[in-house]
């Protein structure tokens, strides 16, 4: 009886194992966006909504991980939303506590400029990647 109640210990511990509760990293030039299905390459840009239910979405730019949270019935879906620090390329921040700049047309996957950036991003930091305006995740979405 004992041999048994060890085996469902571990199996029930595999199986909480695989439910990823937060974001993962990005497989640049392999991944592909969840939202507009192109290849996900530059390291600088992108996101990651993680599902209630622990499955991780992979998207390009915030732009597309914005358009999709926006259809119907996704965004009771969501668990959080990550987006990459474009200081620290490939590094995933949560994105309500991230700041968003607006940087040129064009500079952007998606072309419409916007990056996001870590909350404790000095003024001076901000203007030396061109960043015209600094929004919350509140009005991007």
């Amino acid at each position: 009886m004992r041999g048994r109640g060890v085996v469902a210990l571990l199996s029930i511990a595999l199986a909480l194992a695989g439910c990823t509760r937060g974001p993962q990293p990005i497989a640049f030039n392999a991944d592909t966006c969840d939202y507009c299905r192109m290849q996900i390459s530059d390291p600088r840009f992108g996101g990651e909504i993680v599902t209630r239910k622990g499955k991780v979405l992979k998207f390009d730019s915030i732009e597309c991980l914005v358009d999709y949270s926006r259809q119907p019935n996704v965004s009771t879906e969501i668990g959080s939303a990550w987006v990459i620090d474009y200081m620290h390329p490939r590094t995933l921040i949560p994105a309500t506590t991230a700041r968003y700049v607006k940087l040129r047309p064009g500079m952007s996957p998606m072309g419409r400029g916007l990056a996001s950036v870590a909350a404790g991003a000095s003024v001076a930091q901000l203007r030396a990647v061109g960043a015209t305006t600094v929004l919350t995740w509140s009005q991007v979405q």
